[in-house]
């Protein structure tokens, strides 16, 4: 296999910049350009050991730490040597030249966590992890992320997994004696039931994981001059939308995003909705409306001491089951009884609105214990259908046909991990990381 080499660390100017090569000749090549007082041959360079020295290739000479990780104790399960030079574009795009001027070939995206994966460093979804920790905006995400790449994912799916062998092996046996196995087979299929319950449990728990892993999207509607932009700026701590005391002021959707209790949450202001003849505004009421209906959670604002248009309210709510009456400007016209009471202008009530906001969308959600990647969803899906037919089947006494499904089911699991996933899965997965990882 081809000795690789790339930037592991983003381009411009930094602390550090570090060229990663892995391959059976890494260390060969790295010691042609690099020079230290203890270093004179191969043996003399110690596993693990960060070291300083000077790189040249004959055009430059940069003062760097070089260390050398020996197969197979190395994120690749190969040889690795790395450079950490002084982070400066011009400097790390030599030292790779000279790098790969030497006998390496430029590494594709994700090609040293695939050829981790190869080695049996880590599985499918461990790997998945990794690229997940790096794309990561928010806290929520992070956790989420750190239970695929620690492997505390898989351990759950791998229960699954095992149960339904269980269950597999004990039918299989039933087949061949049923008057002996019949107790047995009963309590399989009790088994069964069982693990499709968690199974359907981590698949629903998918829709709140495009939340974790996408965003909450949160649309501010209602009539004009009941305060959305001034709602909206007060959330994000700066005046981003333009207010005036003019009806119609906001005629565009307005976009930013923030990050509460570790949870993304993109707002959209939208133009206040009324009955209007400016073409303009009428356009911006349309985008209001598609908004709503895009969001996961919608704010109605309404000003504290008036009742929302029921008609208009009842219309906004056929949009989203996630909905949440904002009473605005209490601190002029005093608190309602209904709905959930602020004050954008001074900031009364947008913390207590903010976690309304987090639990109408995600409940008690737990992201490191849910699914967030839609290739996982699939397989589970596909691993929860085939088990339903299995219980059908159960109900049929079709013995044969329990036996089939049952293997689907535990073979779509395994694609989870990689162990049953065709080539083309996994050269997906690879191809959306980063070069140098």
């Amino acid at each position: 296999m081809d000795t690789i080499a790339a930037i592991s660390t983003p381009l411009g100017e930094g602390a550090i910049g570090i060229v990663r090569i892995s391959g059976e000749q890494a260390l060969r090549i790295a010691l042609r350009f690099f020079t230290s007082p203890r270093i004179h041959k191969e043996e003399d360079v110690i596993p693990n050991d960060l070291r300083l020295g000077v790189f040249s290739d004959g055009a430059i000479r940069e003062k760097c730490m070089m260390v050398y990780f020996r197969a197979p104790h190395s994120y690749t399960g190969e040889d690795m040597v790395e450079f950490h030079v002084h982070g400066g574009s011009f400097l790390v795009s030599k030292v790779l030249e000279a790098v790969l001027g030497a006998g390496a070939k430029m590494a594709s995206p994700g090609e040293f966590t695939k050829r981790a994966f190869f080695a049996n460093k880590l599985t499918l979804d461990e790997a998945e992890g990794v690229a997940a920790m790096i794309g990561a905006e928010s806290e929520a995400e992070l956790r989420g992320a750190y239970s695929l790449m620690s492997g505390r994912f898989r351990e759950r799916i791998e229960k699954l997994s095992d149960e339904l062998t269980k269950v597999l092996s004990t039918m299989e046996a039933a087949l061949d004696y049923p008057e002996e196995m019949a107790d047995e087979a009963d309590d399989a299929r009790a088994r069964a039931v069982s693990v499709r319950a968690e199974m359907k449990k981590l698949v629903d728990s998918f829709k709140e994981g495009k939340l974790i892993k996408g965003g909450v999207t949160v649309a501010i509607v209602g009539k004009t001059n009941v305060g959305k932009s001034s709602l909206l700026n007060s959330i994000v701590g700066y005046q981003r939308a333009i207010v005036t005391d003019i009806h119609g002021t906001t005629r565009d959707v307005v976009d930013e995003t923030i990050v509460h209790k570790g949870v993304k949450l993109r707002f959209l202001d939208t133009a206040g909705l009324r009955e209007t003849q400016d073409v303009v505004e009428n356009i911006g009421i349309e985008r209001s409306l598609s908004a709503a209906k895009g969001a996961d959670v919608v704010l109605y604002v309404a000003e504290s001491n008036a009742e929302p248009d029921e008609a208009e309210f009842a219309s906004i709510r056929g949009f989203s089951k996630k909905i949440i009456l904002v009473k605005n400007k209490v601190d002029v016209l005093g608190v309602s009884e209904k709905g959930l009471n602020v004050s954008a202008k001074t900031g009364e009530g947008v913390g207590v609105l903010l976690d309304e906001i987090v639990r109408a969308a995600l409940g008690d959600f737990r992201s490191e214990d849910s699914l967030l990647e839609e290739r996982h969803a699939d397989c589970l899906r596909r691993a929860l259908r085939s088990l339903d037919e299995a219980l059908v089947a159960w109900e049929d006494n079709n013995e044969e046909c329990v036996l089939v499904d049952l293997r689907e089911s535990i073979g779509a699991i395994s694609e989870i991990s990689g162990k049953g996933a065709t080539e083309r899965v996994i050269n997906d997965v690879f191809s959306r990381f980063c070069v140098g990882k």
